[in-house]
């Protein structure tokens, strides 16, 4: 009986934390996506691959402000803000360019990233960190993170938590300024 006793609180315990750990991460990640955090330095400098394979760096993008998304396919809040990321892209993929920076390595692979990305219709450029060298340069410690760099290289903003279309004008626009 006294077993079994511990075992029913062992159990409620955990349950407990399991809810406490699920709200609690939906409160930090709403609160991050409330607002872009302005910034305005030179932006580190990174190599992605590309859907074909082909070597991209971030200095290659200058002349348009520049969209860098971190993301990975098991990420929900980064599922979740697919959908405003394509419609933006849709709307102003000629005066923005998107990097959708997959974080490929430890339990993401690159087929699992392009399944999720045809599954869902997006048309938005995908590139890869391969090597974990655009994930260091910008010391991301969340994902999704979202930054923002202006025409000329300089970092705008940034966004940690899942963005809504609203957002993400906010931080088009400090790109844009």
């Amino acid at each position: 009986m006294k077993k079994k006793l511990s075992f029913v609180i062992a159990l409620f315990a955990f349950a407990l934390f399991l809810g406490i750990s699920y709200f609690g991460y939906g409160a930090l990640s709403q609160g991050a996506s409330a607002g872009v955090v302005r910034a305005r330095t030179k932006a580190p400098d990174f190599t992605v691959l590309d859907s074909n394979g082909n070597n991209v760096k971030l200095s290659d993008m200058k002349g348009r402000p520049v969209v860098i998304n971190f993301w990975a396919s098991w990420c929900p809040p980064c599922r979740a803000e697919m959908p405003d990321f394509e419609e933006v892209f849709r709307e102003m993929g000629t005066e923005v360019r998107f990097m959708m920076v997959n974080l490929t390595g430890g339990g993401e692979t690159r087929d699992k990233a392009d399944q999720f990305v045809e599954n869902n219709g997006f048309t938005f450029p995908i590139f890869y960190d391969m090597t974990g060298e655009a994930d260091r340069q910008y010391e991301v410690r969340a994902i999704p993170t979202t930054i923002f760099v202006d025409a000329d290289g300089n970092l705008a903003g940034t966004a940690t938590g899942m963005l809504d279309k609203n957002s993400l004008m906010e931080g088009l626009k400090l790109a844009k300024e």
